[in-house]
């Protein structure tokens, strides 16, 4: 008797072996992710900020 649970799958590949990066452009990526951290980190100072001032009036 067959087990039919039992179904072959193929491992997924994430990476691809034709795609290279060149170091500058994994510097511009880690920039521009480092950049976009900062704008939330200074946004969520902000919220924090207008808070306060709301709570206060």
């Amino acid at each position: 008797m067959e087990n039919k649970k039992a179904i072959k799958v193929e491992p997924l590949n994430f990476y691809s072996n034709d795609m290279t990066l060149t170091k500058d452009q994994l510097v511009h990526n880690h920039l521009k992710l480092t950049y976009q951290k900062n704008l939330v980190s200074d946004l969520d100072q902000k919220h924090k900020t207008w808070a306060k001032e709301d709570a206060a009036s």
